[in-house]
């Protein structure tokens, strides 16, 4: 939770190429707003609720990085998948570009904890996984996970399977897979971890 846990947001690194506003201001790429979220456990058929985000304010500017540092179990990972789409909050918005998020959507690619790879898929399908859901062909899909695959340096890999990599490896296929589909907003869960 954030409050008693105690999470940090790094200062922000702004780069110079701010989409700017109308009115001259820089508009945010994402606006966090009065996030609530309590997780509800059983244990010993007694109903616990365990408050992961309370009352959470956050603004991101277009090509801003930002880092939530803070111990495990503080709602770090709650909040990525919150403004992904994939948990919906009790309370509270999250608009990304000014349109409020309802679900996942293809302006978002995350870069799960767990790398989240698919089992008995190669290295290229994994990468090109998000694209394929996408409807792009076959040949494009491919050449655009090949590039990727090599920016991530795992070239000469791409018909491994995710049980024949190591675990920096797998979590290198997960960062190629998110940004094979350019997404303006990557949301990254302790990515370099492995």
């Amino acid at each position: 939770m954030w409050k008693d846990h105690i999470c940090y947001v790094q200062p922000r690194l702004d780069w110079p190429n701010r989409a700017v506003a109308d009115d001259g201001g820089v508009r945010n790429l994402i606006s966090i707003r009065n996030i609530n979220k309590t997780f509800v456990k059983e244990v010993k058929k007694q109903t616990i609720p365990v408050r992961a985000l309370d009352g959470v304010n956050l603004e991101i500017k277009p090509s801003e990085f930002v880092s939530i540092i803070g111990p495990s179990g503080c709602g770090k990972t709650t909040l990525l998948k919150i403004v992904d789409g994939l948990v919906r909050q009790d309370s509270g918005e999250i608009y990304i570009e000014g349109k409020k998020v309802v679900g996942p959507g293809p302006d978002r690619a995350v870069v799960f904890q767990n790398f989240a790879l698919l089992p008995w898929g190669d290295v290229i399908r994994n990468v090109a996984f998000g694209l394929e859901l996408r409807g792009v062909q076959r040949k494009e899909r491919e050449d655009v996970a090949r590039k990727w695959i090599e920016v991530v340096g795992l070239r000469g890999f791409e018909h491994h399977y995710p049980s024949e990599l190591s675990g920096g490896m797998q979590q290198r296929v997960g960062l190629a897979r998110a940004l094979a589909v350019d997404p303006k907003v990557l949301l990254m869960d302790e990515p370099f971890g492995a």
